[in-house]
């Protein structure tokens, strides 16, 4: 018995196939990661994982390993002339400084390269994971649901702040690999979330880079 819905990521083609009854309803333009590792200096580049997968989440993520990504995207920002706070929950305000390591000149200086303005945005949109982020997990018992000998990947769909700032400007989207997540444009990220892509549950199938989609 076929799936009622899946998706299938073909690395090597750039490719995310999203079928629905066996019917292609979607086929975007998708970067993971290189076919071979490249070393960086923070984090070695290196290629997604393949396998069977099920979707689990979708939502904004951060974490302490990417400095920009301690903030979560869309968190409100106070320009100070001398520093610039977020709010970390309803009345609490933080330095950015102590949090990531940019200074205000530095959070200015980016959001020019993105913007194209010089000024302090009233939001934080330099998170490396963008607005959302689609999280997903080997299911290892077959059953679609995450149990305590499971966990989630550390790989996952997302966006870039220099995408979201391409798309947000009409301008032409330069994507480009990444450490091993799955990289989407912004609008095709929104398009497969409301097909039902990234429905808790979904069957997601990541080929190696050498298989190519056919019909």
């Amino acid at each position: 018995m076929s799936e009622a819905k899946v998706l299938h990521f073909y690395p090597g083609e750039k490719r995310l196939v999203f079928l629905v009854k066996e019917h292609v309803v979607a086929d975007v333009e998708a970067w993971g990661g290189p076919e071979h590792t490249v070393r960086s200096p923070m984090m070695n580049m290196r290629p997604t994982t393949p396998g069977n997968y099920i979707i689990y989440s979708v939502g904004p993520y951060r974490t302490n390993t990417w400095p920009l990504s301690r903030i979560r995207w869309g968190t409100r920002l106070r320009d100070t002339l001398t520093d610039v706070l977020f709010e970390e929950g309803p009345g609490q305000w933080r330095s950015v400084q102590k949090k990531t390591g940019l200074s205000r000149a530095d959070v200015i200086g980016e959001y020019h390269r993105l913007y194209g303005a010089y000024r302090v945005p009233d939001r934080w949109v330099f998170n490396d994971f963008g607005p959302l982020a689609i999280r997903y997990f080997r299911d290892v018992n077959k059953n679609r649901k995450l149990d305590k000998n499971e966990h989630l990947m550390g790989e996952m769909f997302h966006t870039t702040p220099d995408n979201e700032a391409q798309s947000t400007g009409g301008q032409s989207i330069v994507m480009a690999a990444s450490h091993g997540c799955i990289h989407l444009k912004p609008l095709e990220r929104d398009k497969l979330r409301n097909l039902g892509a990234f429905d808790r549950g979904t069957p997601l199938v990541i080929h190696t880079y050498k298989a190519h989609f056919s019909r």
